[in-house]
């Protein structure tokens, strides 16, 4: 019995230092989450490309990619909790909306209210069993195209070094 404390007391007294091992598992565990981040990024790329080169081709195709880039949006805002939330109480102080953090709170703002009318006028359509008369899927689908163009081309540096904290 006396030999086990000893040999206890020997492991809980060796030389490894614990914050290095601690250092160790945050690195593993950052690497898995930026991973993680990025997979996201190519999945949102990807689901979009195949949404829009399926759209005229294959409906369900169409279907499938348009409800995993809502999945995936959704873990990307997941991932980002911290700006949004940010960016969100921006919106809320009028004399900061005109600043470059304001109108880029505006422009999150108004990418997130595209998608949700692309999703919605989506399944209207779908519901409807045909397209209303005002193309509201089709209109919404290009503002959305053009939006996220423009969202991944002004952060297309950033991803490279993009990071979940």
């Amino acid at each position: 019995m006396a030999s086990a404390v000893a040999a206890s007391a020997a492991i809980l007294t060796t030389g490894v230092p614990g914050p290095v091992r601690l250092d160790r598992m945050t690195s593993q565990a950052h690497t898995r989450r930026a991973l993680f981040r990025w997979l996201v990024h190519l999945g949102l790329i990807g689901a979009l490309i195949v949404s829009l080169v399926f759209e005229p081709l294959v409906l369900a195709i169409h279907i499938a990619a348009g409800l995993a880039f809502t999945v995936l949006a959704g873990l990307h805002l997941a991932q980002r909790r911290r700006v949004s939330a940010r960016l969100l109480a921006r919106l809320t102080r009028v004399r900061i909306l005109a600043r470059p953090s304001g109108r880029l709170a505006l422009a999150d703002l108004l990418l997130a209210v595209i998608a949700a009318g692309m999703l919605v006028s989506g399944f209207w359509d779908w519901f409807a069993g045909h397209p209303t008369k005002v193309r509201w899927h089709v209109i919404t689908g290009v503002a959305l195209a053009i939006l996220l163009a423009a969202h991944t081309i002004r952060r297309r540096t950033r991803l490279r070094r993009s990071a979940v904290r």
